[in-house]
């Protein structure tokens, strides 16, 4: 008898040891999330050669640049089969935008309601969402016609948004993420981006790429890569180098960033940037 009380109360502290810790009202992925498709739209469910080594340190290798057009204040940047899609933002400039990736020419074009300011949007399942910035609305958009089909409310402020899996991922420019069902927009689950101890504010545009969710620090010239199970940051990426390029007067923050899994190329640019820059990874050397 003594016996089995004994390795029921072991086996009673093991599932607690278990468990771990976790900060207050910070919630992880469960385990199915952990797959690396960046959506279920098939379209996208590509099998990639190009997973990042999370225990070497990249830095950005400018390619090439394309023409942005000027007046663009970049809220949200997405590349889907060939074409770059973008959201600016600004009340009564507002768009929702499909661009040539050869030469930045604008295919397509809508405006959004002069009301709104426009944020972060981004593809699945063949519909566009484009997120607003204070109307606590959520467009949803055709993605051939860019045909309003829908609209969704939600509460706080609007700033990036990219997709993991079958949910949509916003940021509201706090160091929280939320994994969002696109069918009624409610909250599935959140998660807390800390880099060791310290939280990372100010996220703004969202972009996964190959199961790491790179973000904007707005102000900042740089990205950050998250791991989107845990919110614990791997590293980040420092594009100050690409100042030198823009010399407008009216030049704004660092936003914007597109993925080419065939290419395996990024897109980056800012509000009012001159050029969409291209741009390869490379190990950093000593």
């Amino acid at each position: 008898m003594k016996l089995i009380i004994i390795i029921s109360f072991a086996m009673l502290l093991l599932s607690f040891s278990c468990n771990g810790t976790k900060r207050d009202g910070e919630q992880t992925l469960e385990k199915k999330d952990t797959t690396m498709n960046v959506s279920t739209d098939s379209s996208r469910n590509i099998t990639f050669a190009h997973y990042l080594d999370r225990t070497k340190i990249y830095e950005p290798v400018l390619i090439g640049k394309i023409n942005h057009e000027e007046g663009s204040f970049t809220q949200g940047l997405y590349y889907y089969k060939g074409y770059l899609y973008e959201s600016t933002g600004l009340r009564g400039e507002s768009s929702l935008r499909k661009l040539d990736t050869a030469t930045g020419k604008v295919l397509k074009r809508i405006s959004v309601a002069p009301e709104h300011f426009a944020e972060g949007m981004t593809i699945l399942n063949n519909k566009i969402y484009q997120l607003t910035w204070l109307s606590n609305l959520c467009f949803v958009y055709d993605l051939e016609s860019f045909n309003m089909v829908g609209s969704f409310n939600y509460n706080g402020e609007g700033w990036g948004l990219t997709n993991f899996n079958s949910l949509l991922v916003m940021s509201d420019g706090s160091n929280v993420l939320k994994f969002i069902n696109p069918d009624d927009f409610q909250i599935v689950r959140q998660v807390s981006v800390y880099d060791g101890n310290t939280p990372v504010e100010n996220l703004n545009e969202l972009e996964m790429i190959n199961g790491e969710l790179f973000a904007n620090i707005w102000t900042e010239d740089r990205i950050v890569r998250i791991d989107p199970i845990t919110g614990n940051v791997i590293g980040y990426l420092d594009f100050s180098f690409l100042r030198k390029f823009i010399i407008n007067e009216n030049v704004d923050v660092f936003n914007g960033i597109a993925y080419n899994p065939e290419k395996d190329v990024y897109y980056v640019t800012g509000k009012y940037w001159l050029y969409i820059f291209i741009i390869k990874l490379q190990k950093k050397t000593k």
